[in-house]
């Protein structure tokens, strides 16, 4: 079940990065925040439908928390839109995504003491070269 997730979570990520170069390459730059409102408000309703359907009651560090990753994903989004209009995808795409592995592998030992495999290093490594060399 978990990789199906995996692969349904990993199949919506590459549409939405679909949808983000379609609204560069289709001259619908202008529409930048209006698509940034569809794309968070709509995560907003159906997170606000989940709590209610579930009637689960949130404390209030869901909220901050909530809004704290809303915030970082909407500015996320604008940088990565606006790196799109000046720079060609195939650069931008790997270099976030692979920058997003670097980050979080190096936040997951600073802050959760996770131990990395000698494979895992060299993945991030890897990773490193990959971004020097696409850049």
């Amino acid at each position: 079940m978990s990789f199906l997730l995996l692969m349904i979570a990993f199949s919506l990520t590459g549409i939405i990065g679909i949808t983000n170069k379609a609204l560069i390459e289709w001259g619908l730059s202008a529409y930048r925040e209006l698509y940034m409102l569809a794309f968070y408000g709509t995560a907003m309703l159906l997170g606000g439908a989940v709590l209610c359907f579930r009637s689960q009651e949130s404390v209030p560090a869901d909220k901050w928390v909530g809004l704290f990753m809303g915030f970082s994903g909407a500015v996320s989004m604008l940088f990565f839109l606006i790196a799109l209009g000046h720079m060609p995808g195939i650069v931008v795409f790997p270099v976030r995504n692979l920058g997003n592995l670097v980050l979080t592998g190096v936040v997951s030992i600073a802050a959760w003491k996770e131990h990395l495999s000698r494979s895992q290093w060299l993945g991030i490594a890897l990773s490193l070269v990959a971004i020097w060399l696409i850049y």
